[in-house]
């Protein structure tokens, strides 16, 4: 029952796997809100792309590194409720 999970080196592969993944989604979430952000100059009048907005837009992307790096400690450190199968398929069926 989960042994690809019962090695430490198992482990720090899905801590990783992890990490990455919520780096992706974080990155996905910033990039959506620079296009917002850079329509929204495009469109709107009196608006401009100024060093503020690249400010936010660096720490909106620090956000998404520190956030990968946290879901990467809880990973090693907290394991999950229920170890991930290999199955999409509800109850596991293969």
């Amino acid at each position: 029952m989960n042994a690809h999970l019962s090695t430490p080196n198992a482990v720090v592969r899905d801590a990783g796997n992890r990490a990455l993944r919520t780096l992706a989604q974080g990155l996905a979430v910033d990039v959506l809100a620079a296009v917002a952000v850079v329509l929204t100059t495009a469109v709107a009048a009196g608006i401009e792309w100024t060093s503020a907005y690249w400010v936010a837009l660096a720490l909106a992307v620090a956000k998404s590194v520190i956030v990968a790096i946290v879901a990467y400690v809880a990973r090693l450190t907290l394991p999950p409720a229920q170890a991930p199968t290999t199955s999409a398929r509800p109850g596991g069926a293969a």
